[in-house]
């Protein structure tokens, strides 16, 4: 797999902080963190919907639910991934 690097310019206060802080909380390098979010809405990220709600599952939700996330989360990817590919 070929690696890209981009320079990016022109971050709003609010992502940066956004980034910043979730970069801190979680350990990652403020890379990392960019990294996982431009994959998530590429719909290439490693994180199901489902893992994303993890701190949520016990919380008495039902396995239909469950099932319906699950599906939204390959629907939104494979969206996210046809909007990519029209792009190009």
């Amino acid at each position: 797999m070929t690696v890209k690097q981009y320079t990016i310019r022109n971050i709003p206060e609010p992502v940066d902080r956004y980034l910043r802080k979730r970069a801190k909380l979680s350990g990652q390098s403020l890379n990392t963190v960019i990294i996982e979010e431009l994959s998530e809405r590429a719909g290439t990220g490693k994180q199901t919907l489902l893992e994303a709600l993890d701190w949520f599952i016990g919380s008495g939700i039902d396995d239909e639910t469950l099932r319906a996330i699950e599906e939204e989360d390959k629907i939104q990817k494979e969206l996210a991934r046809k909007e990519l590919n029209d792009a190009a």
